[in-house]
């Protein structure tokens, strides 16, 4: 399997997993690049905001394991991000994932207007973020909304890609609702479609683990998926510059 950017470590304040348990499984699994990228919300106003324990014990602890693995391991974070706090931290990082976590206001997510009023947050969130890196799971609400309704607002999703096109900020494909009962990627595969028909290249996978079992799940689904796309490429960040790496022959 080729590359897992999305991983959370026991700095992560959920998950419980050591860096050198993802990099361990890692090699079992036989990825070729691992990201670990925990979490460090913004805005800590929703219930399950985290903030990254100790960022410079973090960045330390990945430098030290860069030293000693035979698998490529890449210094992310997940940048929850929010219209009122988009500012990520500084730091010798490779990569950010930039995730919307939340929608000021609504907890009750079993409302009509959901759709608008997440993808109204998510365009206003990155409107001044530049790349390199990743938007995270655009679709992922579906955990939470009832009956895992589909994202339906086509016009603001056309909007938001645009935007993250131009923006010069890639897509991730998370496999976790491969763990989920409607046993689909995040994005669903038409959004992927949609943000290579309006111009959009740059793809990565994450599995986004918090335990060591979850580490590179689905990732081979995920490659098996965008080369029926029609994909030959994927990319990571490593020191904040986009790396191709081909996926039509693995």
């Amino acid at each position: 399997m080729p590359v897992d950017l999305h991983n959370h470590s026991s700095f992560s304040p959920d998950s419980r997993t050591p860096m050198e348990e993802i990099v361990e499984e890692a090699c079992i699994k036989g990825l070729k690049v691992v990201g670990i990228s925990d979490h460090d919300d913004l805005d800590t106003s929703f219930p399950y905001s985290y903030r990254l324990r100790d960022l410079e014990g973090y960045l330390k602890n990945l430098s030290r394991l860069k030293e000693n693995s035979s698998v490529k391991i890449l210094s992310g974070l997940e940048v929850g991000l929010q219209s009122c706090a988009r500012i990520p931290p500084e730091g010798d990082f490779d990569y950010f994932i930039y995730s919307v976590h939340g929608i000021p206001g609504t907890r009750d997510l079993d409302i009509g207007n959901v759709w608008t009023l997440y993808l109204e947050e998510s365009i206003e969130a990155i409107s001044e973020i530049k790349g390199p890196g990743f938007f995270g799971h655009i679709d992922f609400l579906r955990r939470y909304i009832p009956e895992h309704r589909p994202l339906d607002n086509e016009t603001l999703l056309n909007e938001l890609l645009n935007r993250l096109i131009r923006n010069g900020i890639g897509i991730e494909i998370n496999t976790s609702g491969w763990r989920h009962p409607y046993r689909e990627p995040s994005p669903q595969k038409w959004i992927i479609e949609r943000y290579l028909s309006l111009g959009g290249r740059l793809i990565t996978i994450g599995s986004d683990s918090h335990r060591r079992a979850d580490v590179g799940s689905y990732i081979g689904d995920a490659v098996l998926l965008l080369r029926e796309i029609g994909i030959k490429e994927i990319f990571y960040c490593e020191k904040m510059n986009y790396t191709p790496f081909r996926i039509d022959n693995c």
